[in-house]
């Protein structure tokens, strides 16, 4: 999947796209009350699904039941993703926390090191599993099941494809954008508190885009090597 500003037009290209990114702003920034940043990943979820489909415009705000179980299984999705490198990285802290407790240089020296380490490997593992967390969702997304989400042989052929891959890291470039022009905007203060949730929710929908687009040039990519493999045999 080649990226062009078709991704970026991607959220304004219904009809009721203003109203749409008005509630998903108000949703990101209340997402510390935990349900609305559950609908988020429920519309994430309905977005990908519909682009991986064949849908030309951006879902809108609609059924929040069916939102907000997407978004619950979304969520156990990334937690389940994330275990290891949170457990590596609660496990090093608490290491260094027993070692600063000595009361010894030696003991001080241990725990410095032990938190450096923690922080480093935790942040490596994050990566790669939260790599590998969005492909989960991608798939359980086009999928329409839970059990898709921990296919590894679907997973490996998704995440391991340039076609994937490429579109991924364009959208963390995407999302790291709206985060920068957030800071810009708090020059303000406040301001980017206020305007950035809508920014940040955009940026998700173009993220959603790229993602079911990977997905779908996978599968077609797929498709086509299958026969060719079958009429060899």
């Amino acid at each position: 999947m080649s990226f062009s500003e078709d991704s970026l037009r991607y959220p304004m290209e219904s009809d009721e796209w203003v109203k749409t990114v008005i509630i998903g702003g108000l949703l990101v920034l209340f997402s510390f009350l935990i349900v609305p940043g559950i609908l988020v990943s429920g519309y994430v979820v309905r977005a990908i699904r519909e682009r991986a489909a064949g849908a030309t415009e951006p879902p809108v705000f609609d059924e929040w039941g069916e939102l907000l179980v997407d978004g619950l299984k979304a969520t156990v999705i990334g937690l389940v993703y994330m275990i290891i490198p949170v457990g590596v990285f609660a496990l090093t802290v608490g290491t260094a926390i027993m070692g600063f407790l000595t009361g010894t240089d030696a003991g001080a020296g241990l725990g410095m090191a032990s938190l450096l380490g923690g922080f480093v490997i935790s942040g490596i593992l994050s990566l790669v599993f939260g790599y590998f967390a969005v492909a989960a969702i991608v798939n359980f997304a086009c999928e329409d099941s839970l059990g898709a989400a921990f296919d590894i042989g679907a997973l490996r052929k998704l995440a391991l494809s340039s076609d994937y891959a490429v579109p991924w890291l364009i959208s963390v470039g995407i999302l790291f954008a709206a985060g920068i022009a957030v800071s810009v905007l708090n020059v303000v203060p406040g301001l980017g508190a206020i305007i950035g949730p809508f920014f940040s929710f955009y940026a998700y929908v173009v993220a959603a885009e790229l993602w079911a687009g990977g997905y779908n040039d996978v599968m077609k990519r797929s498709d086509e090597t299958e026969p060719s493999a079958a009429a060899a045999v």
